[in-house]
């Protein structure tokens, strides 16, 4: 059997460090995306693991429906794209980190109004799959 995937949108925040809270679109096998975001065991990069900089995570929305990667991949692709489009950007990710956090390119500042478009796009995928996301 494959394995599955959601997309998940999450709030992360922590003190004395700027930014001080930002948000995240990702992708898990996880059955529970704040496990992808809680995760304490061996990092298999040089990266930060998220949990170690930000104490403070929130998961804020979650697909229902398990997909497969390519499909997962494709939604938070259309997400962000949306997104970074709407103000021009050519990427997703908005803030320089001295740190090298793991999965900061799925990341931005904390935007109320980016933020409603992602739930309302992971909304529009909980109820269609990937037609019109």
């Amino acid at each position: 059997m494959s394995s599955v995937w959601k997309v998940y949108l999450a709030k992360l925040k922590r003190q004395d460090t700027k930014p001080s809270c930002v948000y995240k679109i990702g992708i898990t096998s996880s059955s529970d995306a704040l496990a992808r975001l809680d995760y304490r065991g061996p990092n298999d990069s040089d990266s930060i693991l998220i949990n170690e900089e930000f104490n403070d995570i929130k998961v804020m929305n979650s697909t229902q429906r398990i997909y497969s990667r390519d499909e997962a991949e494709k939604i938070e692709k259309q997400i962000m794209d949306t997104i970074r489009l709407k103000k021009g950007e050519k990427y997703f990710h908005n803030w320089w980190e001295s740190k090298k956090l793991s999965g900061i390119t799925e990341m931005r500042l904390w935007n109320y109004d980016e933020v409603q478009v992602a739930y309302s796009l992971i909304e529009l995928a909980k109820q269609r799959g990937l037609q019109n996301v």
